[in-house]
């Protein structure tokens, strides 16, 4: 769903529309943002506070010599989600285009709750050990150093999926019993192919002046390569965890 910046700052019913969109499809873009660095802050507080993170409150994707992660490169970038070294991974997560005129870059998106309902479905056995097995995730830098032991797929009380937990490049070693090293890897592998098919994936470009808002613990997201020598490109990007929304949520319905 696409909704108009003026509208959800202004209109407290297009505020909630667009706040239930992100609870139940998982993807959204907002359009008409102002391009001035700085500007998703007004619309992400229009939910509730911003969760700072070690990458800072807004943090500027955007190619650079000294990266200390792969966005902040012109490598493609793998389907993932962010912060799975966390023990809670951010519930929301907002790209902002303040410029984009380089050659490549295209947006891509996953459904990871499509991806693990159709696994259930058609391999039991790998969706179950996706469940129950945590894996190992790993990040630091000069000055920090993150790990959690989670599984890939997370359930709630009732069983239903509640959290993917994915972003291969950061994953630690697998510390498995021998029987289920293999069987493991396969259903893995399984999930990371899966999140490859087109009937999973939305791929679009972001211009000037769009923004993404999605459920990061439900959507994964990948960017193409691009190549900084043909042109800026400039996206800001925060978090705000889920909690915050369906609070704003069940606020605005009241």
């Amino acid at each position: 769903p696409v909704f108009e910046y003026q509208a959800v700052m202004e209109d407290p019913e297009t505020l909630l529309d667009w706040l239930l969109a992100v609870r139940d499809i998982g993807l959204t873009q907002v359009r008409g943002v102002p391009t001035v660095p700085g500007s998703l802050s007004t619309l992400a507080q229009r939910i509730s506070f911003i969760r700072e993170s070690n990458f800072g409150v807004l943090f500027n994707v955007q190619s650079r010599a000294d990266a200390d992660s792969n966005a902040y490169t012109a490598f493609n970038l793998p389907l993932h989600t962010d912060l799975p070294t966390r023990e809670l991974q951010p519930g929301l997560q907002f790209l902002h285009c303040l410029v984009n005129d380089a050659e490549g870059g295209d947006s891509r998106f996953v459904d990871g709750f499509a991806i693990a309902q159709t696994l259930r479905q058609e391999d039991p056995n790998a969706y179950r050990l996706l469940c129950e097995i945590p894996v190992e995730f790993r990040n630091k830098d000069r000055r920090s150093d993150y790990r959690c032991r989670a599984p890939v797929i997370a359930l709630d009380a009732l069983g239903e999926v509640a959290e993917i937990r994915m972003a291969n490049f950061l994953r630690g070693p697998l510390n498995l019993a021998a029987e289920l090293m293999l069987p493991y890897y396969r259903a893995y592998r399984r999930f990371i192919e899966m999140t490859r098919e087109a009937r999973f994936q939305v791929r679009q470009r972001l211009e000037a002046g769009q923004l993404w808002c999605f459920d990061n613990r439900r959507t994964l997201h990948a960017r193409d390569a691009f190549d900084p020598a043909s042109g800026s490109r400039h996206f800001q990007g925060c978090y705000v965890d889920r909690d915050e929304l369906l609070s704003r949520i069940w606020v605005l319905q009241r």
